[in-house]
């Protein structure tokens, strides 16, 4: 009985634990820059020519960086010290590569040049 309620706090705990983790405002904001990214990976990938599109957001608190060619992540501050960085996976078509790391920049570039998506600090 007495194991039964200590692994009931225990559970209790670490669900608010991650719980109030996730609800952090960085936490959101890292979340929903590596899904507008990916997203962004995607459309430039449609798109005919060399492109560069600027992400509207503020990103000078983050450092992002192209982990493999088919995967973003997103650490606050530097990449050491960051617990949890959004990571977030995405497809490109055969020959594609996607390459790049901008730390703590405000103006954030995700740029097509042939078959290569470049993430770079705007010009």
């Amino acid at each position: 009985m007495l194991f039964e309620v200590v692994v009931v706090i225990l559970v209790i705990g670490i669900a608010l634990t991650v719980a109030t983790r996730l609800g952090e405002p960085e936490t959101m904001t890292k979340i929903t820059a590596a899904e507008d990214m990916t997203m962004m990976v995607n459309v430039l990938v449609s798109m005919p020519g060399n492109v560069i599109v600027e992400y509207p957001r503020n990103m000078s608190l983050y450092a992002l960086a192209f982990v493999s060619s088919s995967s973003l992540a997103i650490y606050e501050g530097d990449k050491s010290t960051d617990i949890d960085p959004a990571l977030r996976m995405f497809l490109l078509p055969m020959g594609y590569t996607a390459v790049g790391f901008v730390k703590e920049k405000a103006r954030v570039c995700l740029q097509k040049e042939g078959k290569k998506i470049i993430l770079t600090e705007c010009p």
